[in-house]
């Protein structure tokens, strides 16, 4: 079963906006077997929606509109839709209540023109919106469903979460979808699809593999829709796709690897810092993100410059004017300075070039070592990464935790 979605407002096209919910929403109706087959981006203006909304509805049998829900002027699609589908509004009680209360909650006062985000096209069914002001609309006519949502992202995640994802169970008969992911860092997706051919050769019709690229990281999403529990198969080949390339999975569910690594850290009880030169407190960022990462993260420098390296983590001068800061002596020399400064068990530090200056024939742009350390051995390898800056340090970092692998056994 397919689906569109069309995204109204001028901020969209002119790039101010950028449009994070048809991705939310692909990946959430993809789940309940409905994929997106087009999106449709057009402004705030009656004859563009109402002819992007007859085209598509020629096409498919849902369709999701976002956006122009507002109390503005300029917010049009409840209008629009009273003249697409030749209706009058009706006030909703239930959405006045909502309204007096979440004005209460923040002490403002309820206006008319606050009101007006309870007159709705009667053709509609309301779809409560408990995390903002204006609801969901729901039309369902000629076989044909029109879901109208808000623009604000946290809205349209909640209203499809626990509104639109329901109904629509309840409304069609959908199969049954089931995904199985997990993560590679540091090999190539063409590499991978190598040592996966025999495999993918081997896949039932009802099964598919997708590849997920992402710097230095590739996510594998195997899927099967069925009609029944019965004819799922899943698992038995998401079990012989890890064994296949057991050494390059990092880990297993659709995750960051950074938020697994961090995991593993506070389960365990090993203690880490960083120093960070090219990637400037961007592993240390990815790392904290986990609840409970005080308990074994004390802290992280970052030490852009040389005098820093110096004075902070203990890096002896000649290191520096005999390698270089970008070197492995330098590297390895941080690694070790971070991990008795802070007195923790493990260690990760990156220096390099990340761009977009800065680079010589000898040390390019994308040259960079990241040396991990432990209270037993000490890793540092040198990776020639490519892209801009933020691509050169999100690869520095995907590499990084990779090099943590290699130093600490991590389970999938």
């Amino acid at each position: 079963m397919e689906a569109e979605i069309i995204t109204i407002g001028d901020e969209l096209l002119i790039g101010q906006t950028v449009d994070t919910n048809s991705a939310y929403l692909g990946q959430k109706l993809g789940s309940i077997g409905i994929s997106i087959s087009r999106k449709t981006a057009i402004r705030d203006n009656e004859s563009a929606i109402l002819q992007a909304i007859a085209e598509s509805q020629s096409r498919c049998n849902i369709l999701i509109v976002t956006g122009g829900l507002g109390p503005t002027k300029d917010d049009i699609t409840k209008k629009t839709l009273c003249k697409y589908f030749s209706c009058g509004y009706r006030r909703d009680d239930s959405v006045i209540e909502h309204l007096e209360k979440i004005f209460a909650q923040r002490g403002r006062q309820l206006l008319d023109i606050n009101l007006v985000q309870a007159d709705l096209p009667e053709a509609c069914v309301t779809l409560h919106n408990a995390v903002g002001t204006a609801p969901g609309m729901w039309f369902h006519q000629n076989n044909k469903i029109l879901i109208s949502l808000p623009g604000v992202p946290v809205e349209v995640y909640h209203l499809i979460e626990e509104r639109v994802l329901p109904k629509l169970r309840e409304t069609l008969e959908l199969p049954i979808v089931e995904h199985r992911t997990l993560v590679t860092l540091q090999k190539a997706e063409s590499l991978l699809s190598k040592d996966l051919e025999e495999f993918e050769k081997a896949l039932p019709k009802s099964l598919s593999l997708a590849y997920l690229p992402n710097f230095n990281m590739v996510k594998l999403r195997l899927s099967q829709k069925a009609n029944s529990t019965a004819e799922l198969i899943i698992d038995e080949y998401f079990e012989k796709l890890i064994a296949t390339i057991h050494n390059d999975v990092f880990c297993l569910g659709d995750k960051d690897p950074a938020t697994h690594l961090s995991e593993y850290l506070i389960q365990e009880g090993i203690t880490f810092t960083s120093a960070e030169s090219c990637t400037g407190g961007f592993i240390a960022n990815r790392l904290m993100q986990t609840p409970g990462i005080s308990s074994v993260f004390p802290g992280s420098i970052v030490c852009y410059s040389n005098d820093v390296k110096i004075s902070e983590l203990g890096v002896d001068p000649a290191i520096i004017t005999e390698f270089g800061a970008v070197s492995e002596p330098c590297a390895v020399a941080m690694s070790k300075g971070v991990r008795a400064k802070f007195n923790t068990q493990l260690s990760i530090a990156t220096t390099g070039i990340a761009g977009p200056d800065g680079g010589s024939k000898e040390k390019p742009v994308g040259l960079v070592y990241i040396a991990v350390s432990t209270e037993t051995q000490t890793l540092c390898k040198k990776f020639r990464l490519f892209g801009n800056r933020e691509q050169i340090i999100q690869r520095s970092s995907n590499a990084a935790i990779w090099m943590v692998k290699q130093v600490l056994t991590i389970p999938l």
